[in-house]
């Protein structure tokens, strides 16, 4: 038995115990994975995609993300979504995110709305749907998304995939200011010139009743594996 008092024998400092915690977590978590748990599967694509306790490796991350997205994990539908958008470590391919995204979308994953509605916007293969595009983007401005109100308000003032409504306009490009955006602030006050005194009121009215839905956490915060270790606390 060792003497762990004997002159040249340490005990491990914070740091080594820190990185025996950290190993003994991801070496839990991959072994979740592998038994098919799906929080456990996105957090390894994060990880990967991220280079958390990992080297980079968007292989990696997309095959971890797809497990996951075969069993309906809203936020790992999103982060495919983003790969394909982007060509992250694959070919770009539009069709492929717009799936993607619609999946988690129709989950209740807001930024997924949002990326749909940019993707009908700007058209698959150069065919705009801005029908398409007005609908997830109200979904998303509903959720409080400024983009979204600030695109939303943009289609309704044009009349693309909607019908042309000013007060409408107005109230999203309003929607969009109370966050701060100076953009949104200065055509909502163009729009307000356009707009006869009995329809600015209601407008204003519309406006000032606005009130963004609660986002749901589970869909659109990052999983908790079920049985994740926790770190050790000091007693």
């Amino acid at each position: 038995m060792i003497d762990p008092l004997a002159v040249g024998t340490t005990l491990p400092r914070n740091a080594d115990m820190a990185s025996i915690q950290a190993g003994a977590q991801i070496a839990s978590l991959k072994e979740l994975a592998d038994k098919g748990d799906a929080a456990a599967q996105f957090d390894l694509g994060a990880r990967y995609a991220d280079g958390r306790g990992f080297d980079r490796d968007a292989v990696a991350a997309r095959l971890w993300f797809e497990k996951a997205a075969a069993q309906g994990q809203p936020q790992a539908e999103y982060r495919l979504g983003v790969i394909f958008e982007k060509g992250v470590g694959v070919p770009r391919d539009v069709r492929m995110a717009r799936d993607y995204y619609q999946k988690a979308a129709n989950q209740g994953h807001v930024r997924a709305m949002h990326n749909l509605a940019v993707i009908e916007a700007e058209g698959v293969e150069g065919k705009p749907d801005y029908a398409a595009a007005a609908q997830w983007f109200r979904r998303a401005a509903e959720y409080g998304v400024r983009d979204s109100q600030f695109n939303l308000a943009i289609l309704y003032a044009r009349g693309m995939g909607v019908a042309q409504n000013m007060a409408q306009s107005y109230v999203w490009f309003n929607a969009a200011a109370s966050q701060g955006d100076s953009d949104a602030a200065r055509k909502r006050d163009e729009v307000a010139a356009r707009l006869g005194a009995d329809e600015l009121a209601t407008a204003k009215k519309q406006a000032g009743a606005f009130r963004a839905r609660a986002v749901d956490p589970a869909v659109n915060e990052s999983p908790v594996a079920a049985g994740r270790p926790q770190a050790p606390t000091r007693t």
